[in-house]
C-alpha cells in the first residue's frame, strides 16, 4: 500500500507511515467529505398560509355569484365533458348513473389531470387543475340549488339532473343547502390551489415549469 500523504510504500496493516509518520486512520477521516444534513421541507402549511386559505375560502364564497361568470373560459369545455358523461355512464345501463354521469365526469376529468401532472412532477400545473375542479364545483352547486326552481336553461331541454338526483336521495327540499355546500367545496379548492401556488413560489427562469 502507499501512504496517502507522501506516496511512499508502507507495510500492509501498518497504522502509520514509517516515512512521514501520518496516522492512516486520521488521514482517512480527514479526507472524507461530510455532507451537511438535509433539512426536509415541511409538507405542512404555515399558520399564515392556513389563515390565507381560510380567508380566501370565505371571500370567494361571499362573491361566488360574481366569481362564477368570471370563470367562463372553461364553461364550454365543462359543458362538453358534462354531456359526454351522460353518454359514457349511460352505457352501464343504470338510469341513476346515466343522470349523475354528467356531474361525475365533470369532476373526474380535471382530477385526472391533477393526478397526471403530479405523477410527472409538474406540481404547479396540478395546482391549476385543482382550481379547475373547484370551478366545476361552483357550477355544479348552482345547478343543484336550481333543482326545484328550474330557472337555468337546459341544453336540449329534458329533465333537470339535480331535480331527479335530489328527489331520489330524499334531498329535494334541501336543494339550496346542497348547492351552498358544493359552492363551499369549490371555493375551498380554488383558495387551496392559490395558497399551494404561493407556497411553491415561482420556478427558476431558466427552467420554466408548466
Amino acid at each position: 500500500m502507499l501512504c496517502p500523504a507522501c506516496g511512499r510504500p508502507a507495510e500492509e496493516g501498518a497504522l502509520a507511515c514509517a516515512s512521514c509518520a501520518v496516522i492512516f486512520s486520521k488521514w482517512k477521516a480527514r479526507g472524507v467529505a461530510v455532507a451537511p444534513p438535509v433539512v426536509p421541507r415541511s409538507v405542512l402549511p404555515t399558520p399564515s398560509q392556513l389563515t390565507a386559505f381560510a380567508a380566501g375560502s370565505l371571500l370567494l364564497f361571499a362573491v361566488r355569484e360574481r366569481l362564477r361568470p368570471a370563470l367562463f373560459i372553461l364553461d364550454g369545455v365543462d359543458l362538453g365533458v358534462h354531456e359526454t358523461g351522460h353518454l359514457l355512464f349511460g352505457l352501464l345501463g343504470n338510469h341513476f348513473l346515466t343522470v349523475a354521469g354528467g356531474t361525475l365526469l365533470q369532476l373526474i376529468m380535471p382530477l385526472a389531470f391533477v393526478a397526471d401532472f403530479r405523477r410527472r412532477g409538474l406540481k404547479r400545473s396540478a395546482d391549476v387543475c385543482v382550481a379547475w375542479v373547484g370551478q366545476n364545483f361552483l357550477h355544479i352547486g348552482r345547478y343543484a340549488a336550481d333543482a326545484r326552481a328550474q330557472e337555468l336553461p337546459l341544453v336540449g331541454g329534458g329533465v333537470h339532473d339535480w331535480t331527479y338526483l335530489l328527489e331520489v336521495t330524499g334531498l329535494l327540499t334541501r336543494d339550496v343547502e346542497v348547492g351552498r355546500f358544493l359552492d363551499s367545496v369549490g371555493c375551498a379548492l380554488i383558495a387551496w390551489a392559490g395558497v399551494s401556488l404561493w407556497r411553491r413560489g415561482f420556478p427558476p427562469a431558466q427552467r420554466p415549469e408548466y
